[in-house]
């Protein structure tokens, strides 16, 4: 009798881990679309003038605040969700390399300043979380 109570009994722990997975593919996702899909309209799409303009933008509103947007997701699970900033990282590196095949080093520094910033408010927002 015992056993056929546990079997049918779900158990809680397997079922937030799958929605955190769940959370974690979603996010992941969505992060390789931003990092790969902007470069690529970026580089392949302007003309060299609005390019340029783009670029700025990219490099300095869209992905400061997508990494921010990252780590207060992380930050609502650190166990679960503490590598989103690191993919994040890592995707903006590659994505970078790959569409504007410039292999410039200064692109590792935009890297970990986007890690750094993912870090910092997934660490503010689990502190909140905690108060």
């Amino acid at each position: 009798m015992r056993i056929s109570i546990e079997t049918t009994r779900q158990n809680p722990d397997r079922i937030m881990s799958k929605t955190y997975n769940q959370r974690l593919i979603k996010w992941t996702s969505i992060t390789v679309a931003v990092m790969f899909i902007l470069p690529f309209a970026v580089a392949k799409l302007a003309s060299e003038c609005a390019g340029m303009a783009l670029c700025m933008m990219l490099f300095l509103v869209i992905n400061p605040l997508y990494s921010i947007l990252l780590g207060i997701v992380a930050g609502q699970n650190i166990k679960a969700l503490w590598n989103l900033p690191l993919i994040s990282a890592v995707a903006f590196l590659a994505g970078a390399w790959l569409f504007f095949d410039i292999h410039e080093l200064w692109f590792i520094a935009y890297a970990a300043v986007y890690l750094c910033i993912g870090i910092v408010a997934m660490l503010i927002m689990n502190y909140l979380k905690r108060k």
